[in-house]
């Protein structure tokens, strides 16, 4: 389980910082990936990536349901299971 949420929290890493035109979610930094019970479901928690950087987490929280597709896509390529669990995302 653990091997499972460093692999989600190293791809959507790669795909916010250098996959994503948007200057807001190029910002974000991955603090934690976890389940949410299980596998099946990843809590994924973000946060500004510099320190003193505030952002409004219901835009950050508006621009990650907009490329959800995007991100499932890239976890599941990046990660060997039968099925992409499905990612909930918490902003600080």
């Amino acid at each position: 389980m653990r091997q499972l949420c460093s692999q989600v929290a190293e791809t959507l890493g790669l795909v916010l910082s250098g996959e994503c035109a948007d200057d807001l979610l190029q910002s974000l930094q991955i603090v934690a990936v976890d389940p949410a019970p299980d596998a099946s479901q990843l809590l994924v928690t973000v946060r500004a990536g510099m320190p003193g950087e505030t952002i409004d987490p219901d835009d950050a929280m508006e621009r990650l349901t907009g490329i959800m597709g995007k991100l499932r896509c890239e976890v599941a390529a990046a990660i060997t299971r039968k099925r992409a669990p499905k990612l909930i995302f918490r902003v600080l």
